[in-house]
């Protein structure tokens, strides 16, 4: 790749030169760098912009040809003045009005590149010709060769291809053979990357398996193998004589790796190939095999830099890297749409800029180490939940470089959460409701049967009795069922009052055939409405009762108290109720009935309402009946 100057002291004609030079290694600076810069980099072509602010650029163009007089000067004018004028006395390459920039820039780099390789051209074989008159040229003929060379690998080095064709070029100029060709490693086999003399078609058919003979000589021998040899079969001979090759240079790398070969064949001038020129050549190629080894190393590199590229760009998550300062340097696409925010705008500033909710996250993981697993929370500016992930990026001492952030929107989860548990809900209620509905028939159908019968046996005192006895039992269990219905639906207000746990427990456990087995009281507080827990306590011991009903079996009680709540577990080892599931809020227990069902429904709403938890957990013998209250803060 070819290096470019650009001398001016005006900041936009610098960039767009840059840019419209793309392709190009271009270099700006100011007047006052010029000419240090000139020295240190020695560029093939200087723009220099005619209107500098305190450097002559009459006196510059001067003082850059006296460094290097093969140097291209192009001046960008704005007016054919004075001034001008006197700079197209000095021995410059071309003169560019700045009016028509875009039009003519491209024009001359092109104009320039073809002159100076020209002279680069001219000067080989200058060094040529004085090699056939002085014994001691040798050497710098070889030198010549070389610098073309790596010219052109510099040049090309993102092209493979064109760097074949071009270092064959040289090689068929200075040496005269008449077949050349280099072979590259691509996947498992070897190809053809350029040549010289050979038939297009057997260009593209031939291809070289690892396991062919002649790629196994060169991996196993890494040697220079010639058609003459004595060490080469028939199947060599006749591959060598299909290429029309006579010396094939292996390209392997210091490990020993076949990257590819050069092969060439006989000389145009019927001249023999001298050992001498053979080692130089074998020079060269090791040269070579270093130069595409980087290529493929680079390839690979850029590879796997678009599949991370590709990969961070369409990752369906929000990323956010930030360095030990806190300033923002990396955002993916996600992140903008998420955050509706742009990348180029908050680009080199501090996270606050985000948002304060985003940056407590990512300033706690720079200050303390303080690193998050999907911390959930609502995006102020957005009003969307956010999911948000955060890990340090550290040092081999450990440390912190900065921070990378990964989130999701969540707010379509959470609102598909939201109706599958409102159509659980609703599911839950329907099932409620046809239990209930059917509880509700059984007494009815009794009462109806006995009204039926009632007017043709009115006369018997012993059936109206009975009668009397069977209605009243069922409307009780009616009112019961209803009043039950009434209290899961009502809406409890507590009037609470503070007391210490233990008080609490001493309380709720009063009148109540239980034995203590374990406690670990703290000196905490509650806050609760006491006779609405009693009640609740009742609801369950009723539940407990009914279960552990006909067999001598105890209860027991442990109270643990933690820093934020109190935990209450009751254990009994009863098995007359089986519950289907653990879970309390499904109201069907198969020898449960609808009364007990409902009280221990009011329990848990009891419990819930004080903000508590309360859950009956089934275990091989018995059960636990587990309540969380939480601990009243000072």
């Amino acid at each position: 790749m070819k290096y470019l100057m650009v001398i001016s002291d005006n900041l936009s004609i610098s960039q767009s030169i840059k840019i419209l030079l793309k392709d190009y290694l271009v270099e700006t600076t100011s007047s006052s760098q010029a000419i240090r810069k000139v020295k240190e980099r020695e560029p093939f072509l200087v723009f220099i912009d005619t209107t500098l602010n305190e450097t002559n650029p009459v006196e510059l163009i001067e003082e850059i040809l006296s460094i290097n007089n093969e140097i291209l000067i192009v001046p960008l004018v704005s007016t054919y003045d004075k001034s001008t004028r006197e700079i197209l006395q000095r021995d410059i390459f071309e003169v560019i009005e700045k009016s028509l920039l875009v039009e003519k820039i491209h024009y001359v780099v092109k104009n320039a590149e073809k002159l100076f390789e020209k002279l680069q051209r001219k000067k080989i074989d200058i060094n040529f010709a004085k090699s056939e008159k002085h014994n001691n040229s040798e050497e710098n003929f070889k030198d010549g060769i070389f610098r073309m060379v790596f010219q052109c690998i510099a040049e090309n080095f993102f092209d493979t291809k064109k760097t074949c064709f071009e270092i064959l070029k040289i090689l068929r100029r200075y040496f005269h053979y008449n077949h050349l060709a280099i072979f590259l490693k691509e996947g498992h086999s070897f190809k053809i990357a350029s040549s010289y003399g050979m038939e297009e078609e057997l260009i593209n058919e031939l291809e070289l398996k690892e396991e062919d003979p002649v790629i196994e000589y060169l991996m196993k021998k890494g040697k220079i193998l010639k058609f003459d040899s004595i060490e080469i079969g028939v199947n060599f001979k006749s591959f060598l004589s299909l290429i029309k090759c006579k010396i094939i240079f292996p390209l392997r790398t210091f490990k020993g790796k076949l990257v590819g070969f050069l092969t060439i064949g006989e000389k145009e001038l019927d001249e023999e190939i001298k050992s001498d020129e053979i080692l130089f050549l074998s020079t060269i190629t090791d040269y070579l095999s270093v130069v595409f080894d980087n290529f493929y190393l680079y390839k690979e590199i850029e590879n796997q830099k678009r599949y991370q590229e590709f990969i961070f760009k369409n990752l369906p998550t929000g990323i956010i890297g930030v360095d030990k300062e806190g300033r923002i340097n990396i955002m993916n696409e996600f992140a903008e749409r998420i955050l509706k925010v742009k990348f180029e705008e908050l680009k080199g500033e501090k996270i606050e800029k985000i948002g304060s909710q985003i940056a407590d996250l990512i300033r706690r993981a720079i200050l303390y180490g303080e690193t998050f697993t999907r911390k959930e929370f609502e995006f102020i500016p957005t009003k969307s939940i956010l999911g948000m992930s955060t890990n340090i990026i550290d040092d081999e001492n450990g440390n912190i470089l900065g921070v990378v952030a990964i989130f999701q929107d969540l707010t379509k989860i959470k609102e598909i959460e939201k109706r599958e548990k409102e159509i659980e809900k609703n599911k839950y209620w329907g099932l409620v409701a046809s239990k209930l509905s059917h509880e509700l028939k059984n007494p009815l159908v009794a009462i109806n049967t006995f009204a039926q019968m009632l007017p043709i046996m009115y006369e018997d005192r012993e059936f109206r009795e009975e009668f009397s006895k069977i209605v009243l039992d069922e409307i009780k269990r009616i009112n019961e069922i209803i009043e039950s219905i009434g209290r899961i639906g009502k809406e409890f207000i507590l009037e609470k009052e503070i007391l210490k746990c233990e008080d609490l427990i001493n309380e709720l456990i009063k009148d109540k055939k239980v034995e203590i087995r374990k406690q670990k009281f703290r000196s905490g507080n509650v806050e609760v409405d006491i006779l609405k827990l009693k009640e609740a306590i009742d609801f369950i011991f009723e539940f407990i009762e009914e279960d552990i009903k006909g067999l001598d079996e105890k209860i027991f009680i442990d109270i643990e108290e933690s820093n934020f709540e109190v935990i209450i577990t009751i254990n009994e080892s009863g098995n007359n109720i089986i519950l289907e599931k653990d879970d309390i809020s499904v109201p069907f227990f198969s020898k449960l009935n609808t009364v007990l069902i409902t009280k221990i429904l009011v329990a848990k709403k009891i419990i819930e309402t004080h903000e508590g938890f309360f859950k009956i957990e089934s275990l091989p013998s018995g059960k636990n009946f587990i309540i969380k209250l939480p601990l009243k803060n000072e």
